[in-house]
């Protein structure tokens, strides 16, 4: 068995706006039973604990307050994903 963690995080944007592009991003942390999740989302650390990262998307914190905004549609990507790894009985 195994545990998903949605996580959302924030980056700090290079440029202005929209040359810098999306500023937070989601990923689905799916971590086996007995080891710890991640606090820094980082590949290689996680291969070596067994870890596996889904990236679902990205999008611009100041506009998901519509259900069709980038960052809404990978969150909603994010759930489903976590809901399909926490029943997967593998």
């Amino acid at each position: 068995m195994s545990t998903a963690y949605i996580e959302v995080r924030r980056q700090s944007p290079k440029g202005t706006f929209p040359a810098a592009g999306p500023d937070t991003y989601v990923m689905v942390q799916v971590v086996p039973d007995g080891v710890n999740r991640l606090t820094v989302l980082n590949r290689k650390v996680a291969a070596k604990r067994g870890i596996e990262l889904i990236y679902c998307g990205e999008g611009y914190h100041d506009r998901q307050k519509t259900p069709r905004s980038m960052l809404n549609q990978a969150m909603a990507n994010a759930e489903v994903i976590a809901q399909e790894k926490q029943n997967d009985p593998t």
